[in-house]
């Protein structure tokens, strides 16, 4: 059989419940999977490893934050979704000394006048070079390429990637990508926030704290400055004072995949500071992750009081990347 991508997910499933898994674990774990085809395990942990969704440490196997990323954007039916085909060609192919022939490949061809990236079966180039016939299944698996009858295009996404990156850098992205980002983004920021009310609501309900669970309330939207989401409360006294503000704010900080990271706006890290100092007063960050998956969660990832961000501030920084444990 060979080799496909989409049995990595076997693989990295594995690492569902664990950061790293001995070797001679994983090896035998995966000798227990059953499916309809029969699967080179050591051929498809090596690919792993190649794409950079692995690393090995001694004999030690940890799954890297694209590895993380890769698998939560997996569904029911182990095939590859669109967003699987272009991470694992942006962030595992491209640019990659083990799939140098791809990349050689990719060079040939050249930019037509509806900036898609065409080669003519005809040309010289073309007729000199010799794909391995496993370049090829990645080709195929990925669906980078359209044939023609007398030429080969490359589909238009993957196309707008090996331009953009040829002309600004491997850390660039084109407006399209970015605009796509950002309105992910908005999307899951949304999410994260009404995953926030519910789950503030449901503890007052459990509490039996029926003024709070009324009056907690997203703000964000009313007042895009005030540089936290959530208005919510920390005691069964809490109430709204007379200026209609809580005790307890709340910034929420959204990832649609397997991702521990955030950004924070210098914005937020001043109210959160202002906010924490005051008595009797409380900012917290809550974390969420894996959005994109069913079914959502309840709780978030991770809630983290304002005084454990332990930011180091730089003068005119505006955001600040910050990394969970």
């Amino acid at each position: 059989m060979y080799l496909k991508i989409s049995h990595l997910t076997y693989v990295l499933d594995m690492f569902s419940n664990f950061t790293s898994l001995k070797k001679t674990i994983l090896f035998l774990e995966l000798d227990r999977i059953r499916i309809n085809e029969f699967v080179n395990w050591n051929n498809t942990y090596d690919l792993a490893i190649k794409l950079q969704f692995l690393k090995e440490y001694d004999d030690e196997v940890k799954i890297t934050l694209n590895g993380n990323i890769f698998l939560s954007m997996k569904n029911k039916t182990h095939k590859l979704s669109d967003e699987q085909k272009l991470f694992v060609f942006k962030n595992g192919i491209l640019d990659n000394d083990f799939f140098k022939s791809l990349n050689d490949f990719f060079k040939l061809f050249t930019l037509n006048k509806n900036d898609i990236l065409e080669l003519y079966k005809t040309e010289n180039t073309f007729q000199k070079f010799q794909l391995l016939l496993q370049d090829k299944l990645i080709l195929f698996e990925l669906n980078i390429l359209i044939k023609n009858d007398d030429r080969y295009m490359i589909n238009e996404s993957f196309s707008e990637i090996i331009i953009h990156r040829e002309l600004f850098g491997k850390k660039s992205m084109s407006q399209n990508e970015l605009d796509k980002i950002l309105e992910e983004q908005k999307k899951v920021g949304n999410l994260g926030e009404k995953l926030t009310l519910q789950y503030e609501q449901n503890e007052f309900r459990k509490k039996k704290w029926n003024y709070q669970e009324k009056n907690v309330r997203i703000i964000s939207k009313k007042n895009v400055r005030a540089g936290y989401d959530v208005e919510s409360f920390l005691t069964q006294d809490s109430k709204l004072d007379f200026s209609g503000n809580a005790d307890k704010h709340i910034e929420v900080k959204s990832r649609k995949y397997n991702e521990f990271s955030f950004f924070i706006s210098a914005n937020e890290l001043k109210i959160g500071k202002i906010l924490s100092q005051k008595s009797n007063q409380e900012y917290f960050i809550y974390f969420w992750n894996n959005l994109g998956q069913k079914p959502l969660p309840t709780s978030p990832t991770k809630i983290i009081p304002f005084q454990k961000l332990n930011i180091k501030l730089c003068k005119g920084c505006l955001n600040y990347l910050v990394e969970l444990t």
